[in-house]
């Protein structure tokens, strides 16, 4: 009994040491994240920030009657239909090539970590020099694409490597072709990095704003480059911090819905 009690009684200063090392992070969390929303939620209720007189949903009305509101929500959708697919594709075509050992594709791996290290002004540079005169988002696109490839790719070729060659060879045996390997072994056991990794590039797609910003080099881009970012970054500019409430809640609405709605869907796949 007294050894049952000693290691008890060890197991909770052990809990108890774990939970105070995390008390820094939580404060840490508390007051750079939970505080700073709490304000903002606050102000996206207010009329200004000197009578402070509620209004409740007053700001997100008129926000989402904005033009320029709709216009920066259309085009930040458009980057999540358009160039996310197009990302997970291209890392997984290249995962792919580089867990089968592909040689041009292996050869060239280094170039996919490269948007990772180089400085995003110095990419701009090349961007703007390539570019020259376009009038679509298409610089955009492959901008938002270029930066975000290398770390889908190493998220997926560590998913791939993960799968031991014993459960192929074993379906090999019992007479599965390429095409059933992949549709019923590789995909279904990969999935979840999937999933994450579009979950992932979603959110990334809401922090094109540097790179836009850099390759316009102005508040106001074209339309077709208009996006949420923008949009709250002008509200902040001319002080209108209950549009810029209002528009940022509205975000992370949107960012938090798209994310659960991911998870669900895992759910509903994994089982």
């Amino acid at each position: 009994m007294e050894n049952k009690n000693g290691r008890s009684k060890k197991r909770l200063k052990w809990n108890t040491k774990c939970k105070l090392c995390l008390v820094p992070s939580l404060l840490g969390t508390a007051m750079f994240f939970v505080v700073p929303f709490l304000r903002v939620l606050y102000y996206s209720l207010i009329d200004n920030q000197f009578r402070r007189n509620f209004v409740w949903f007053g700001n997100y009305i008129e926000t989402l009657q904005n033009k320029y509101f709709l216009l920066a929500l259309k085009n930040s959708l458009l980057i999540i239909l358009i160039a996310v697919p197009i990302l997970i594709v291209l890392a997984l075509a290249i995962s792919l090539g580089l867990s089968y050992g592909i040689k041009w594709v292996s050869k060239t791996r280094f170039a996919f970590v490269l948007p990772m290290v180089i400085p995003t002004a110095s990419i701009v540079l090349i961007w703007r020099s390539v570019f020259t005169g376009s009038s679509t988002a298409l610089p955009i696109y492959l901008l938002f694409i270029w930066k975000n490839i290398g770390i889908c790719i190493v998220l997926l070729t560590a998913a791939f490597t993960s799968i031991e060659s014993s459960v192929f060879e074993a379906a090999r045996l019992d007479g599965a072709n390429s095409f059933i390997l992949h549709t019923k072994i590789t995909i279904p056991m990969i999935a979840p990095t999937v999933f994450f990794t579009v979950l992932l590039s979603i959110v990334n797609s809401f922090k094109i704003f540097k790179e836009s910003y850099l390759f316009y080099g102005t508040n106001y881009p074209p339309d077709h480059s208009y996006t949420l970012q923008y949009y709250m970054n002008n509200n902040f500019l001319k002080l209108d911090y209950q549009s810029l409430a209002a528009s940022a809640v509205l975000t992370s609405i949107l960012v938090f819905g798209i994310v659960t709605a991911g998870i669900f869907i895992q759910r509903r796949f994994d089982r």
